[in-house]
């Protein structure tokens, strides 16, 4: 009874439920009024309370409709159970005969791995060997080409040492001459500059010069013209003078240096020089430069 319960719970529930109604309604129809006692020998009428027969009927159907229900229900999970019952001796069934199926299938496999496995073992061993004598046939060739490589290599680094010291000694030797060369053609340069340099100092000397002659000329024609003879000198005197010019021609002093031997003459020259100021100058720097201290000889007429 408690395997029918635990399985048909909602069942026993709605029948439960079902009786209790049944009792509430059949209670509530019983009339309990308290019967009057007879007296000896009178006539006992039948008293029945009259139920009211569509209310059976109605209580009747809806006990039946009840009961109905609770076997349609429990019909309803039986079946239900017993097709999930069937479904699950089903699903173990084939997975039963999966379960053989998969381990038939694994002993094939198995066996079939085995073989394979043997065979590869025995092909693996074949390879190794062939293998084996492979390498030993590669090594013992390619110390032969090692070897062979080695004293190819010796060869070719003998001939490229010896082109390269040969490089190097061609390239020492050109350049050598080359340095040789740059030598000689600076040397000729040098001494095509210095050549032109003194030609051009000896021509600006020149040029000098001529200035330094045409402008002493000059100057000493101005310093004679500003010239006083002293009283009682006499002719033919000479002297040198030392002169300073500032810029613009200004004397900064005139000074005998070789004397006529007569003071008074070398003091009459000093003087003149500086009257003549200012002196006659070049308008080239380059020549007037030479003018800022020099000596001329004072030769008066």
């Amino acid at each position: 009874m408690w395997q029918a319960i635990r399985e048909n719970p909602r069942a026993v529930v709605y029948a439960v439920l079902m009786h209790l109604v049944l009792l509430a309604l059949l209670m509530f129809s019983l009339d309990w009024t308290p019967k009057t006692s007879r007296t000896a020998g009178e006539s006992r009428p039948i008293q029945a309370e009259l139920i009211d027969q569509r209310r059976l009927e109605v209580i009747e159907q809806r006990k039946r409709q009840a009961e109905q229900e609770t076997r349609q229900q429990a019909e309803a999970e039986r079946k239900q159970k017993a097709e999930q019952a069937a479904k699950q001796q089903a699903e173990a069934e084939r997975k039963r005969k999966a379960e053989q199926a998969a381990k038939q299938q694994a002993e094939a496999e198995r066996k079939q791995k085995a073989e394979q496995a043997a065979k590869q073992q025995a092909e693996a061993e074949r390879k190794q060997k062939a293998e084996q004598a492979a390498k030993q046939q590669a090594e013992a060739e390619r110390k032969q080409k090692a070897e062979q490589a080695a004293k190819q290599q010796a060869e070719a680094e003998r001939k490229r040492k010896a082109e390269q010291a040969a490089k190097q000694k061609a390239e020492a030797e050109r350049k050598r001459k080359a340095e040789q060369a740059a030598k000689q053609k600076a040397e000729a340069e040098a001494a095509l500059q210095a050549q032109i340099a003194a030609e051009q100092a000896l021509m600006e000397e020149r040029r000098v010069q001529s200035a330094l002659g045409e402008y002493i000329g000059y100057i000493a024609e101005k310093v004679e013209r500003n010239w006083l003879r002293p009283a009682g000198s006499p002719r033919g005197l000479r002297c040198k003078v030392n002169v300073k010019v500032i810029p613009g021609g200004d004397v900064a002093s005139a000074t005998v240096i070789e004397s006529s031997g007569d003071p008074v003459f070398d003091r009459s020259a000093e003087n003149a020089v500086l009257r003549a100021a200012p002196l006659p100058m070049p308008k080239d720097p380059a020549i007037a430069r030479h003018f800022r201290d020099f000596n001329f000889n004072f030769e008066p007429f």
